[in-house]
């Protein structure tokens, strides 16, 4: 059994307190479900495979979608701890940036995350090809790409918006999100997927 880890989390600027207290209480829920799916398909698979076909299919079905939404945002809120911190430049992920995405590495995640429709926009490490890999997963048990560490989640779905910024606001979310991102975090798990 999983259990919803705790954030040490200051207050953000342009993300009020109520609006991480209730994607926190989201986060809570994919725990909750992961656990309880896990738990049910046990109970079905005694009962009789045969008999439980139909349930035990969904459920399958359903836990990726809700270990992806625990993990997600366990890496998502990991990212605001210990306050914001930019890009240290001189950084191994600051020089990679510089080369790869000539100083816009920003403007482009948000052109990920502006595309229509809600998901995460993520940066990968892919370590075969020795390359970042950016991604949009429309939904976060669907459209990764296998076995790449996650070095940034940004959550695009409007849970993560809509109590500040209203439906038209996710602009002006992803502008609060990379304000108060500790780039520190970022660049640890870019160093240890890197090893």
């Amino acid at each position: 059994m999983y259990e919803s880890k705790k954030f040490t989390l200051p207050s953000l600027g342009g993300i009020s307190d109520e609006s991480v207290k209730q994607h926190i209480g989201l986060y809570e829920g994919y725990v909750k479900n992961f656990n309880a799916i896990s738990t049910k398909l046990v109970e079905y698979a005694k009962e009789g495979t045969e008999k439980n076909a139909l349930a035990l299919g969904e459920l399958v079905r359903r836990k990726s979608f809700e270990f992806d939404g625990m993990r997600l945002h366990e890496l998502y809120f990991e990212q605001f701890e210990n306050g914001a911190k930019a890009l240290d430049e001189n950084s191994a992920l600051g020089k990679a940036f510089a080369t790869e995405y000539h100083g816009y590495f920003v403007e482009y995640m948000k052109a990920i995350g502006s595309m229509r429709g809600p998901g995460w926009a993520i940066l990968y490490w892919d370590p075969v090809g020795k390359q970042f890999q950016t991604g949009f997963a429309s939904e976060q048990h669907q459209g990764h790409f296998v076995t790449l560490p996650v070095l940034l989640a940004l959550d695009v779905w409007e849970h993560a918006f809509l109590l500040d910024y209203g439906a038209a606001g996710k602009g002006k979310y992803m502008d609060a999100f990379f304000k108060n991102l500790n780039w520190g975090v970022i660049e640890k798990r870019s160093d240890e997927a890197q090893k």
